[in-house]
C-alpha cells in the first residue's frame, strides 16, 4: 500500500505543478505558482516524510525530524485510511482552486472586454517618499515593542527565549503586537521592490539615489532583525514573497545587485532562526545591561512534560536540518487526520457566525462564538497552551463536509481571479488609492496565502481587512503622486 500511496501522491503533484506551468505559460504570471508552493508545502510537504518515516521506524529524528512530540500534546497519527483520505482532501483542495482558477481567467462571468489589457498605463506616476517609509516602519516597530515590553524584559532578566515568552502570554494587546509585526514588514519590503525595479507598467518609483535607497533598505533590516529577534519568521517570509512577486512579474529591468543584497539578509535571518528562538541572546543582553528583573510580566508556570523533554532534545539535534524539517510541514497537514480520526462534529457554518460577530468589538461582546480552530483544538482534546494550525480545507471540511472543502477552494480561485483581471485591465480609476490598489491586490493576497492556508475560513477577515485595505492605505501614504496624461 505504500508504494502504491506514493505513486499516486507522486502523480498527482505533478499534476498540480503542470497546472500551475499551464498558468504561468499563459500570461508569464508567477502569481500561482507561487501560492501553489505554499499550498503544496503546508498540506503534502510532510505526506512526502511521514510515511516512509514511521515505516523505518522513525529514524528521521537522526537528522533533525522532531514532530513525534506532537503525538502526546495533539494526537497519534498513523498511516491509515484516514491519513490517505486526508491527503486526498487536501490534493483535492489544491486541484479544484487550480481549475477553477484556470475556468475564471480563461471562461468565467469576469473575462469581459472590461478586463482585456489594451496596453494603457494609468493616470498616476508614483514617488515613494523613503522618510514616510521609514517613518511608518519605525513606528510599527515600536508599537510591537512597546505593546510586549514587559514580556520582553522578563525573557531577557531571566535569560530565557523571548519567542517562548511572547508566544506563551494572554497578553490582550498581543493583536496589536501581530498587526504592528505585518505592517512593519510590508511596507518597506514593498517599497524596497520599487528600488530594485528600474521601470514598470505601473509607474511606481523610488528616486535612483544612495539616501532613498539606502533608507528604504535600512527600513527592511531594521523590521527583519526585529521580527526575528522575536523568533518570527512568517511576516518575513510574506515581505520576501511579495518583494520577489512584484519583480518577477516586473522582470523588464531588475537591479540585480539589490536584489541579491535582499535575499542574502533574508536567508542569513532565516537560517540563524533557531538561533534567535534560543537563550543565546538574552543571556547576552542580560549580561551586557547587568538587567535586573524589572518587569510586570507574571509567566504563568507550566508543566513540563515528557513531551517537552523529548522536543528539545530533538530540536537540539542536527541545527540545519531541523530547520528544513520544521514542524510546520506536520502541524496543519496532520490537522485533517485528527479531524477523520477523532471523528469530530461537522459545525454547519460556524466560522461564518464567528466572522459575524467579531465585527463587534470584544469589549463589548467578549463571549463570542468559538471559532473553527478552537473547536478542533477542544474536540481532539489537544495539549491547552500548545500552539497549533488547522489546514484550511480541514477548517472548511468542520464547516460543511467535503462539499465544504470545494466550496473553499472555488472562492479562493475567485478572489484571485478577480485580483487577476483587476491588475491587467484597462480600467481607469480617478482615485489614486483605487489605482494602487489595482497593482498590489494579487501580490498583497499571494503575501498572506503562508499564514492564510493555515487557517480557517476565518481567515478571509484578516486576508482582506489586514492583508489588503489597511497595508494599501499606508503605502497610499508613502506615495507622492502626479497625474500624468494617458497614452492615446
Amino acid at each position: 500500500m505504500l508504494i502504491f500511496y506514493y505513486f499516486l501522491l507522486v502523480l498527482v503533484t505533478g499534476l498540480i505543478c503542470y497546472k500551475a506551468y499551464q498558468i504561468w505559460a499563459r500570461d508569464y504570471d508567477f502569481t500561482i505558482p507561487i501560492v501553489v508552493f505554499f499550498m503544496l508545502y503546508f498540506s503534502i510537504g510532510g505526506a512526502y516524510i511521514y510515511p516512509i518515516d514511521q515505516y523505518f521506524n522513525f529514524a528521521g529524528a537522526s537528522i533533525g525530524l522532531h514532530y513525534l512530540p506532537i503525538f502526546q500534546k495533539l494526537f497519534e497519527v498513523n498511516f491509515d485510511w484516514n491519513y490517505i483520505i486526508s491527503v486526498g482532501t487536501y490534493l483535492l483542495f489544491i486541484l479544484v482552486f487550480l481549475q477553477a482558477y484556470l475556468f475564471g481567467i480563461s471562461k468565467g462571468i469576469l473575462h469581459l472586454k472590461l478586463f482585456q489589457m489594451k496596453g494603457k498605463q494609468v493616470n498616476y506616476r508614483f514617488l515613494v517618499n523613503p522618510y514616510v517609509v521609514f517613518t511608518f516602519t519605525l513606528f510599527f516597530v515600536l508599537l510591537s515593542f512597546y505593546t510586549l515590553r514587559d514580556e520582553i524584559f522578563y525573557a531577557i532578566s531571566n535569560q530565557k527565549s523571548i519567542y517562548l515568552i511572547t508566544r506563551a502570554n494572554t497578553n490582550r494587546l498581543y493583536t496589536i503586537h501581530q498587526l504592528a509585526n505585518s505592517f512593519s514588514v510590508l511596507i518597506p519590503f514593498i517599497a524596497f521592490s520599487f528600488v530594485i525595479l528600474k521601470s514598470n507598467r505601473f509607474n511606481i518609483y523610488v528616486k535612483n539615489n544612495s539616501l532613498s535607497v539606502g533608507l528604504i533598505l535600512f527600513s527592511c533590516i531594521l523590521s527583519a532583525l526585529y521580527i526575528v529577534l522575536l523568533g518570527n519568521r512568517r511576516e518575513v517570509l510574506s515581505g520576501i514573497v511579495i518583494c520577489l512577486l512584484i519583480c518577477l512579474n516586473s522582470y523588464k529591468q531588475i537591479n540585480y545587485g539589490r536584489l541579491g543584497v535582499m535575499l542574502s539578509i533574508c536567508i542569513v535571518f532565516f537560517l540563524a532562526n533557531d538561533f534567535f528562538r534560543s537563550t543565546a541572546i538574552p543571556k547576552f543582553l542580560n549580561e551586557s545591561l547587568n538587567m535586573e528583573q524589572k518587569s510586570n510580566f507574571v509567566l504563568v508556570p507550566k508543566i513540563q512534560t515528557e513531551a517537552d523533554k523529548i522536543d528539545a532534545i530533538y530540536q537540539s539535534k542536527q541545527a540545519i536540518t531541523s530547520f528544513l524539517f520544521s514542524n510546520e510541514l506536520f502541524y496543519a497537514h496532520f490537522s485533517m487526520y485528527g479531524v477523520l480520526d477523532k471523528k469530530v462534529p461537522l459545525t454547519y457554518g460556524s466560522s461564518f457566525l464567528y466572522l459575524g460577530t467579531s465585527l463587534v468589538p470584544r469589549i463589548l461582546y467578549a463571549d463570542r462564538p468559538k471559532d473553527i480552530y478552537a473547536h478542533y483544538a477542544s474536540e481532539v482534546k489537544a495539549t491547552e497552551g500548545q500552539i497549533y494550525t488547522i489546514h484550511h480545507a480541514a477548517g472548511w471540511y468542520l464547516n460543511f463536509g467535503f462539499i465544504g472543502v470545494i466550496i473553499g477552494a472555488v472562492l479562493l480561485a475567485s478572489l484571485f481571479v478577480l485580483a487577476f483581471h483587476l491588475n491587467r485591465s484597462t480600467v481607469q480609476f480617478s482615485s489614486a488609492g483605487m489605482a494602487l490598489l489595482k497593482f498590489l491586490l494579487p501580490f498583497l493576497l499571494t503575501a498572506q496565502i503562508v499564514t492564510f492556508i493555515t487557517a480557517g475560513p476565518e481567515a478571509y477577515k484578516a486576508l482582506i481587512l489586514e492583508g489588503v485595505v489597511i497595508p494599501v492605505v499606508l503605502l497610499y501614504f508613502c506615495l507622492g503622486k502626479k497625474t500624468m496624461q494617458t497614452p492615446v
